[in-house]
């Protein structure tokens, strides 16, 4: 395989960006069940879901062409990976009441975030390569 035969999806991106997203989570669900938070609402859980786009930018700045579409498929499997989680720690700790609230039927919705989250991820990384592609282009000149 030469350097122009490059898969499209750039696979170690994708994983390594979904163990960030999964390792964050775990320590803010470790902080919640360390501080015993007993129940969340609705715009504190989506505020605390806005730091996947981290995971997002970083995976789609690994990629080199459809970043939009690498920051979402890392945020979906990023929070499957969450979502075993939940239910894996609900099991080690069956009194958190924060862990309770996250199981069952909210897991779709944190599927449905972890692709948005990433999504915007993947929107911001093209801007700042297309950013880096200008100032290359004005360096030249």
């Amino acid at each position: 395989m030469t350097t122009e035969d490059h898969p499209f999806m750039n696979y170690r991106a994708l994983f390594i960006g979904a163990i960030i997203l999964a390792v964050l989570s775990l320590v803010m669900m470790a902080l919640a069940v360390l501080f015993e938070i007993d129940k969340a609402t609705a715009p504190q859980l989506l505020t605390l879901s806005a730091l996947w786009i981290a995971p997002g930018i970083y995976t789609a700045l690994q990629a080199r062409d459809g970043r939009l579409l690498h920051g979402m498929v890392m945020g979906v499997l990023g929070a499957l990976l969450v979502a075993l989680l939940i239910n894996q720690a609900r099991s080690i700790f069956p009194t958190s009441g924060i862990l309770q609230q996250l199981a069952g039927d909210k897991v779709v919705v944190v599927i449905i975030l972890g692709g948005l989250w990433g999504a915007i991820g993947g929107i911001f990384a093209e801007i700042v390569h297309l950013r880096r592609v200008k100032k290359a282009n004005k360096q030249r000149k």
